[in-house]
């Protein structure tokens, strides 16, 4: 199963911050600059931390996670904007047959 996450993340050093940037456009959608909207199973959210812990210095970055729950529920619903977003979450409906 997949859950939407909502990570945010402070790097003090130029370079880490530009790395951690590309990294995660390979695991979300940045809804600001450093605030990115990923969907992601156990695995991906494992390789996500595996990925950031090779790139910060956490004695003086940090990085807060948020599951915001499943994909298609309260995860694709609970975010709200104010302003325009860089990136809009998708919106999802159910379909019954």
């Amino acid at each position: 199963m997949r859950n939407v996450y909502l990570l945010c993340y402070d790097v003090a050093d130029e370079k880490r911050l530009r790395k951690t940037y590309k990294t995660m456009q390979g695991f979300g959608k940045p809804l600001q600059y450093s605030v990115f909207r990923c969907e992601l199973s156990a695995t991906e959210k494992h390789r996500l931390k595996e990925a950031l812990w090779a790139i910060l210095n956490w004695s003086v970055d940090r990085v807060m996670l948020v599951d915001l729950g499943p994909v298609g529920a309260r995860g694709d619903q609970c975010i709200e904007f104010w302003g325009t977003p860089l990136f809009e979450p998708p919106g999802r409906s159910a379909m019954v047959f």
